[in-house]
């Protein structure tokens, strides 16, 4: 008994130098109290509008390349997804505006025919299926008022036409 008894000692001696020579910090953890951490405060980022200062004549190239490739993009598109379609159509019209939005009130004007032809197509676009005969005339049409912009308002024929509206109501 008494060797089994030494060996029982032997045992918990070495268990607790193990113990303390390891610590207890996890248990030690599990009892101190955790300090409280404060809410970071959101960084304050200020934006600014860049494309203001850019150059009317540049914003109306810019503007116009965009209505450019969104006009082929559409008519490349009738066979495409309806999303794809719609989105197509919703830039193109986007575009015209600002094209629009940079030009003097009376050259302007004669951009309005175009847009309520392109706009005069949005049931027919925005339909989820179309016949042959409904994408041929809405091809008709975009391909149409695409030639005639592109004469009409080329940067070249509206250069001397252009000056920034700051009104946002003209849509």
């Amino acid at each position: 008994m008494r060797q089994s008894n030494s060996r029982i000692l032997t045992k918990f001696i070495i268990l607790v130098l193990c113990f303390s020579l390891t610590g207890c910090a996890g248990l030690q953890r599990k009892f101190v109290r955790k300090k409280k951490q404060q809410d970071r405060v959101a960084p304050v980022v200020t934006t600014r509008d860049y494309s203001k200062g850019l150059r009317v004549a540049e914003l109306y190239k810019k503007h116009f390349l965009f209505w450019k490739a969104w006009q082929l993009e559409l008519i490349d598109r009738l066979d495409a997804a309806y999303k794809k379609r719609v989105s197509c159509y919703d830039y193109t019209v986007d575009s015209l505006m600002e094209m629009k939005k940079y030009m003097r009130v009376s050259k302007a004007g004669e951009l309005d025919p175009f847009i309520k032809d392109i706009e005069s197509m949005e049931s027919l676009i925005k339909k989820k299926r179309l016949t042959k005969s409904q994408k041929y005339k809405i091809k008709q049409v975009l391909e149409r008022t695409r030639r005639q912009i592109e004469k009409k308002f080329s940067y070249e024929d509206v250069k001397d036409h252009l000056e920034l509206q700051n009104t946002d109501d003209r849509r």
